[in-house]
């Protein structure tokens, strides 16, 4: 197939959900042109080596051709400044649209939503089947992120929620990165026959043979040990979390950056709680190291209805790694985990959190082992690189052969 590519965020920008399609799809044969931006999330600066102009073409050793288009640099916490990041990206993407190669089939990595636009636009003629990957369910990721509120955050939903409508009516399929998101979707008019299971995938990234020691990484010596490693966001559930840890025997490292971990110093600092740790981040390829040291992987969302259908690439990557899983979180993330059998789940802020964490504690060796190859039992089969493509590759020749068809 020949197939245009359209995503905001795309290499150097650490956009690993959205690069595998692309490479995945063009080492199985097919030709990829991708359209995005110029690279600048997450500082919001053009990354060094790249300028800003009309347009630039790309192509790579790995076989794809990039056409890049002028895009309004940020990722600030101003509402106007990243609706004009994503309406830039949109706009100029549209234009350039016009001129791409004709293709048998459009991908949309939606996420924003308004990345849809450009093949809505095309003209007559070039109008080929439409495939969307929702990441981020519009407009509620907008709205509930806390941007905007009062009559802006109603005039903002209603706008977006009428673009996300017709964007599903012009898509010819639809695929969906967890299954909550199949219910949401149909609630809101989308035919369920339109709609495809194609959740990200991870790359199989195997833990080192011979991992460092924990004293060597900085972690605690002794006692269970579990590790969160990632965004300290405000999504994150992380007071919840240490909550659940406290007057345990239990040894809970949080390692990143955030918004949030200047207030988790703090409340470290002040509390008497000598078993939570806070680390500072790492490279990505070092992660693996951290990962091989501790006994159990923590995964934790705030209890909201769109993180329940939310599946953060963090959930793949654990059960990749054959650990463990803490799922402190609700909907598809806990489901996952659950059915995996690969830990324990329990939604943020309830009694059953610091169960879940003391049944994890005093899990024996053996049992902890057999969780983790349960965990990566079912990354096999559901997350690898290969069923993934399957799925996908799959779903684009479906549309395009129902539209041969008729």
């Amino acid at each position: 197939m020949r197939i245009n590519f359209v995503t905001q965020w795309y290499p150097p920008e650490p956009a690993g959900p959205a690069y595998a399609p692309a490479i995945g799809l063009t080492q199985r044969g097919h030709e990829v042109n991708v359209l995005t931006g110029f690279p600048n999330y997450p500082t919001g600066r053009i990354y060094d080596g790249y300028s800003l102009k009309p347009y630039s073409r790309e192509r790579g050793a790995d076989g794809i051709t990039v056409h890049r288009v002028p895009i309004y640099p940020s990722h600030d916490a101003n509402a106007v400044k990243r609706m004009g990041n994503y309406l830039s990206f949109a706009t100029s993407a549209s234009v350039a649209g016009q001129f791409l190669p004709p293709a048998d089939v459009w991908l949309t990595y939606s996420s924003p939503a308004t990345a849809a636009l450009p093949r809505m636009l095309q003209r007559p003629g070039r109008r080929a089947p439409h495939f969307m990957i929702i990441q981020d369910l519009w407009p509620d990721s907008v709205t509930e992120s806390g941007f905007t509120g009062g009559t802006a955050a109603r005039a903002i939903h209603t706008t977006l929620d009428a673009f996300c409508k017709l964007s599903y009516r012009d898509a010819s399929g639809i695929g969906i990165i967890s299954r909550g998101m199949r219910d949401v979707l149909t609630e809101r008019g989308v035919p369920d026959a339109k709609i495809f299971d194609t959740p990200n995938w991870v790359e199989n990234r195997p833990l080192p043979e011979k991992p460092r020691t924990r004293a060597d990484l900085g972690l605690p010596a002794s006692g269970r040990l579990f590790l969160y490693a990632g965004n300290l966001g405000e999504l994150q559930a992380l007071d919840d979390l240490v909550e659940a840890f406290a007057g345990s025997d239990a040894q809970l490292v949080l390692m990143g950056s955030g918004v949030k971990r200047d207030s988790l110093a703090r409340m470290l600092a002040e509390r008497a709680l000598p078993n939570v740790h806070l680390l500072d981040p790492v490279p990505a390829h070092e992660v693996a190291e951290y990962y091989a040291a501790c006994d159990i992987v923590v995964v934790s969302l705030v209890d909201r209805p769109l993180l329940r259908v939310t599946m953060p690439s963090k959930v793949q990557a654990s059960l990749a790694a054959g650990r463990p899983i803490f799922a402190h979180a609700a909907g598809d993330t806990a489901a996952v985990v659950t059915e995996a059998d690969a830990g324990r789940a329990a939604a943020p802020g309830t009694r059953d959190a610091a169960s879940a964490v003391a049944a994890l504690a005093a899990a024996s060796d053996d049992d902890l082992r057999a969780m983790g190859r349960r965990a990566r039992a079912y990354y096999d089969a559901h997350f690898s690189p290969e069923t993934g493509l399957d799925r996908l590759e799959n779903a684009l020749l479906t549309i395009t052969s129902d539209k041969a068809k008729r």
